[in-house]
């Protein structure tokens, strides 16, 4: 097996490690060294002559400095370093420090070894993808004698680089089921077909089809058991349910990130009405990425079965919708639905997969 990363385990149990480097090693290509404190990994890092990690896996809960003051002296001088934290601590107000340290992930223990393998790879893949592009940024910069060519091919490049590292941070909340999976991929489907008929810029559909796919990437940091409970949330369950925007802006607040992607993540929520979350924007102080991605979000919940929820017929959905707008959602948005409900049913079908087969029967 060829090594293809690096990984740092920071723990004070000497079993953790052990539990966690084995699973690395007896399941990925990469290798794996461990500190039994946050003391010993700066010491490692400041070493000239040691190799750097590609990811660091940190405890929280740890004697002399705990993960969080570990995270914070790392990211002052190896910024570029992800790190994953694994902790016992399983309350929101701990998942908003983790990512406010600079975090990338958060898992929970005790831990399910296929999610861990899988936040993992997308870790390490992003990474090495940045890494590539630092790289090709800089060798562009040094051939200034090719200029403009450069400039068509570094603009090629970072367009593949930025879907592949898309699909990588969207791989991060596909893992759990493939009715998420469907889910993004339809509304991705949906907002392009929108922001198409709104009469927005070739590039900007493009952009929108692409970041779409990671309105609710924050939704990582919320407790599965419950993003699937069936029926209404509590007062209190719903608040922890809206952290869900925040944390995945800070996600995505890295430096060269399009602002796009991060407008979808923290305002798709928001209503046109203003009585939306988590900013109340009203009207036209919403950005009009969020405006679509929210009717697109609406529309595949509404018309589509999930282990929690049953589908709405076609016409219910309709009435529904209809009855919204200029208030959840902009009314010119409202209207190309209105116009365009057979080619949505279309985009629809089209977009099921074999594991999901289309099913007429949700039509009244």
């Amino acid at each position: 097996m060829n090594f293809e990363g690096l990984i740092a385990v920071v723990d004070d149990l000497l079993e953790n490690r052990r539990l966690l480097a084995n699973i690395i090693r007896s399941n990925t290509p990469y290798q794996v060294i461990t500190s039994n404190d946050g003391v010993a990994l700066l010491e490692l890092l400041n070493k000239s002559y040691s190799p750097k990690p590609d990811l660091i896996l940190l405890d929280v809960m740890m004697p002399v400095m705990n993960g969080f003051e570990t995270a914070r002296h790392v990211k002052e001088t190896h910024a570029d370093i992800p790190i994953i934290f694994l902790t016992a601590l399983n309350d929101i107000d701990s998942k908003m420090k983790a990512f406010e340290m600079g975090g990338v992930d958060y898992i929970s223990k005790p831990f399910n070894k296929n999610e861990l393998l899988s936040r993992i790879k997308a870790q390490i893949t992003l990474k090495k993808m940045s890494d590539d592009l630092k790289m090709k940024n800089q060798m562009l910069e040094d051939e200034e004698k090719h200029l403009h060519y450069l400039v068509d091919q570094k603009t090629e490049k970072l367009e593949k680089l930025t879907l592949a590292m898309v699909t990588a941070l969207e791989n991060i909340n596909l893992f759990n089921d493939i009715d998420t999976g469907n889910h993004i991929r339809r509304v991705s489907n949906y907002a392009e077909f929108f922001a198409a008929e709104y009469g927005c810029s070739h590039d900007f559909v493009k952009r929108i089809k692409i970041y779409s796919s990671l309105h609710d990437i924050g939704k990582v940091g919320i407790p599965q058991e419950l993003l699937k409970k069936p029926g209404d949330y509590t007062s209190e369950e719903f608040e922890q349910i809206k952290q869900h925007v925040l944390i995945g802006a800070k996600m995505l607040e890295g430096e060269g990130i399009d602002p796009m992607a991060r407008n979808i993540v923290l305002y798709h929520h928001e209503r046109w009405d203003g009585k939306g979350y988590i900013e109340g924007l009203k009207g036209e102080e919403i950005p009009l990425e969020a405006r679509i991605v929210a009717l697109a979000d609406v529309y595949d919940a509404l018309t589509t079965k999930r282990v929690y929820k049953d589908v709405y017929g076609d016409n219910q959905a309709d009435t529904m919708i209809l009855t919204q707008k200029g208030k959840q959602f902009e009314p010119k948005l409202v209207e190309i639905y209105d116009k365009n409900r057979d080619r949505l049913l279309e985009i629809k079908k089209e977009s099921y997969t074999n594991k999901e087969p289309f099913d007429a029967a949700g039509k009244e």
